[in-house]
């Protein structure tokens, strides 16, 4: 996968852009009419479209606090006449809203761990990503080998977030640990957002009535895709489900040949997903 591109689903852009702008305007701030404030100027617009196509499923609200004064910043720092004091306000405003978007966006970044006890099945429910689509050997028959648990795979290529609700059905035995890896399509498909939301929260409502423990593989996004990224986090903190964040299933992407076409995995990128996925499951 094109790194820029991966850059953007896996959420570096976010981070990338918010120092971008943060250091643009604070040294705007120090070099007041020197030939440095055409670069910097520059420097702070590419920040802000890296934060705008980042696709960071932050509520609309966030951004908005973030925005204004990174705007408003740059307007008074190219008006020489403007006060001093208003440009060391704007920047400190913008600094603390800096700070507010990387302390909410910050745990949405950090690996799960779950404890299983060793004699639960572990059921994946997915697309092609877990399916496969060749010969190789799928990520959850790897996992099979590599993990001390029962691994079955219920995947489907071409699956939904609404063909998985029916893939669910095939889980046997209540209290099992059950990985979803679902929405590709959906978002492939300009799925309705509402819609994809609707379904999988009806998808994990089914699961946790069933007490099944949860891990949720967070989707790559591509620019002005949050909604979809906001309908995962939704399902957080309604029924405390694991999510494993974006950053790991792009860093398959990612891997060297570790895709067929660019999406879907060849021996490597399965051979990588399974390790993740491996990781992140302790036995009890």
């Amino acid at each position: 996968m094109n790194p820029i591109i991966l850059s953007i689903a896996d959420g570096t852009t976010f981070f990338v852009g918010l120092v971008a702008v943060i250091v643009a305007e604070a040294l705007a701030l120090r070099f007041r009419n020197r030939p440095a404030r055409p670069f910097l100027t520059a420097l702070a617009i590419v920040g802000l479209i890296l934060v705008v196509i980042s696709a960071t499923p932050l509520p609309l609200w966030a951004y908005l606090i973030w925005m204004i004064p990174a705007v408003a910043g740059l307007v008074l720092l190219n008006r020489t006449a403007s006060p001093r004091r208003n440009q060391v306000v704007s920047c400190a405003v913008l600094f603390a809203s800096t700070v507010g978007l990387c302390v909410a966006e910050a745990p949405y970044h950090r690996c799960p761990k779950l404890s299983v006890p060793e004699d639960t099945t572990v059921y994946v429910l997915g697309d092609s990503i877990s399916a496969g689509i060749g010969t190789e050997r799928s990520w959850p028959a790897i996992l099979n080998e590599i993990t001390p648990f029962r691994v079955v795979n219920l995947a489907q290529p071409g699956a939904t977030v609404g063909s998985a609700i029916v893939q669910a059905r095939g889980i046997a035995e209540p209290g099992s640990l059950v990985i979803v890896e679902i929405g590709g399509n959906d978002l492939l498909g300009e799925a309705d957002a509402s819609a994809f939301r609707s379904k999988l929260d009806t998808l994990v409502s089914s699961l946790c009535s069933d007490r099944h423990q949860i891990l949720l593989l967070e989707l790559p996004l591509f620019p002005f895709q949050n909604a979809f990224g906001q309908a995962q986090r939704a399902m957080i903190s309604k029924y405390g489900v694991a999510m494993l964040p974006k950053r790991y299933f792009a860093r398959v992407l990612g891997t060297k040949n570790g895709t067929l076409d660019g999406l879907h995995l060849s021996q490597a990128g399965h051979d990588a997903m399974a390790n993740i996925i491996a990781g992140v499951i302790d036995k009890k």
